[in-house]
């Protein structure tokens, strides 16, 4: 994998100050290539074991059912993962995560996306704080189809048949978040996994039609000890036929170890994020390694 591109160094002057500019722009574009290029990062990802579906009973510390409309909040201790099972394909699973020793720091949709050049989410892929660190690695995924960039909010109503009325996420998150001791300021940009939303050529969003979204799952490793809030209503652009169905949770302990290594080391942004999690995770009174006991 190649290092980063070298730091331009600061300059005065007006020529000067353009051909700064032009090497940061060349320096930008060197990574962006660097962070674009699928085919290392797919054979790094295609080369690590999965994770089947059946988790060994003794792995498992909490198995709960979130039922259609409802919501789902708690503590994932670093080394945990989250399972995310959705068997009969509910529209979106609408998330939001925190770090739990400060809920300051949170998931952040904007450096996710930025950071690993694509709002492709998948297996291999991370979801980043706003500190520029690690929250969670997706250490398993046969869905493929999630949305980090639309948020939460009511049903669609352009057809007059979808339920404004209904729960939606947007309420379902603030009261996961009271729960949880937070407030209205901790609230920001979801993850919603299982929406397959697709920005076509006329840049206006859309649901993809003939995803498959019954019986798959997906597994995020927890790589600090992380406040989560799951809801189960159906994504804004999800059709009006479309409605909420029952969806699994499950907490659990891998017994492989350094079960996201394959994220860690997948490219070259993953792995300064890591080293900025580790740093921090060192820093802190208490903190673990982030692979947990």
């Amino acid at each position: 994998m190649n290092g980063p591109a070298p730091l331009v160094p600061a300059s005065t002057g007006a020529e000067p100050k353009r051909a700064r500019i032009a090497a940061l722009r060349a320096r930008y574009e060197v990574l962006r290539a660097e962070g674009q290029a699928l085919g290392e990062f797919d054979a790094r990802v295609a080369a690590a074991a999965r994770i089947p579906r059946d988790i060994p009973s003794a792995s498992i510390r909490l198995e709960t059912i979130v039922p259609a409309g409802w919501y789902w909040h708690g503590r994932v201790p670093a080394g945990t993962c989250l399972r995310l099972d959705n068997p009969r394909g509910t529209p979106g699973l609408t998330c939001l995560f925190w770090n739990a020793a400060d809920p300051s720091e949170r998931f952040c949709a904007t450096d996710t996306v930025k950071v690993q050049w694509t709002t492709r989410l998948g297996r291999g892929r991370l979801l980043l704080s706003d500190m520029g660190r690690v929250l969670a690695s997706i250490v398993e995924d046969i869905c493929g189809r999630h949305d980090v960039l639309l948020g939460a909010g009511p049903p669609r109503g352009d057809d007059g048949t979808s339920p404004f009325e209904a729960r939606n996420s947007a309420e379902n998150l603030a009261l996961a978040a009271a729960k949880l001791g937070l407030g209205a300021r901790d609230l920001h940009a979801p993850v919603t996994f299982f929406a397959p939303v697709l920005c076509g050529a006329d840049q206006r969003f859309s649901w993809e039609g003939g995803a498959v979204l019954g019986g798959t799952y997906l597994d995020l490793h927890a790589e600090m000890d992380l406040l989560a809030a799951v809801s189960n209503a159906p994504h804004p652009l999800a059709p009006a036929g479309l409605v909420a169905e029952d969806a699994g949770i499950s907490l659990w302990r891998p017994q492989r170890a350094d079960i996201s290594g394959f994220c860690r080391d997948a490219t070259g942004e993953a792995g300064r994020a890591f080293a900025r999690t580790r740093a921090y995770l060192a820093e802190s009174k208490g903190g673990g390694d982030g692979r947990g006991a």
